[in-house]
């Protein structure tokens, strides 16, 4: 003869399902919480030229370094400069491709949605050695100003001192040697990976909301 125990517990009997970990609620919220809007402001604008000023630029190097990234990523665009300390970007773009206002409204998105793009770490890398170039750029051309507003209280006109001569040519070093490590960059990491097939495939940005293929 068979018998069954049944449980001491009776009716008060409950499963004991295992609770979510913390790490994985916390990236489950992550990925359901809605992006936050982006503060901006025109500061310029001509054709095929705008500078934008937005204050997150001076808080967050990621945001920076994605709005940077996503706006490079445009074949309209010929030049993007940011200037986090400023909390300012200035965008070139392509005259006649596009009208001006349809720009603008396209540069507009992508402040409020760069947040949301996965930035590949090739071009994150090229991102922060041009931003450590524009810092020092930005910083000779603060102290220029300050040692020429200096030369005018003074001499009580604009003079080209020794100072203003080493600053000068500081800038233009520093300028071609951005230029040259920009070129060179690429093609370090392309014979460090070692991978023909990998390299040959051009970099593409891709949102994070954007399903993987397998």
């Amino acid at each position: 003869m068979t018998s069954i125990k049944r449980s001491k517990s009776g009716k008060n009997a409950s499963l004991n399902l295992p609770l979510p970990s913390k790490k994985a609620a916390k990236s489950v919220a992550n990925k359901t919480a809605p992006s936050q809007k982006i503060f901006y402001s025109i500061v310029h604008r001509i054709p095929g030229r705008i500078r934008f000023r937005i204050p997150l630029l001076a808080k967050d190097t990621e945001y920076a370094n994605q709005l940077k990234s996503a706006i490079e990523s445009d074949s309209r665009v010929t030049n993007v400069r940011a200037n986090p300390q400023a909390a300012s970007i200035v965008i070139n773009y392509k005259i006649g491709v596009i009208s001006d206002n349809q720009m603008l409204a396209h540069l507009i998105n992508l402040i409020q949605t760069a947040q949301d793009v996965v930035v590949p770490k090739e071009i994150m890398a090229k991102s922060i050695v041009g931003a450590i170039f524009d810092a020092l750029i930005n910083l000779i051309d603060s102290t220029r100003k300050i040692n020429q507003a200096r030369n005018v209280i003074v001499y009580r006109r604009f003079r080209t001192d020794v100072w203003e001569r080493i600053l000068s040519t500081s800038r233009s070093i520093i300028k071609r040697l951005k230029s040259a490590t920009m070129f060179i960059l690429p093609n370090k990491r392309w014979r460090l990976r070692g991978n023909s097939k990998v390299n040959s495939q051009p970099l593409k940005l891709k949102s994070a909301s954007e399903p993987e293929l397998v």
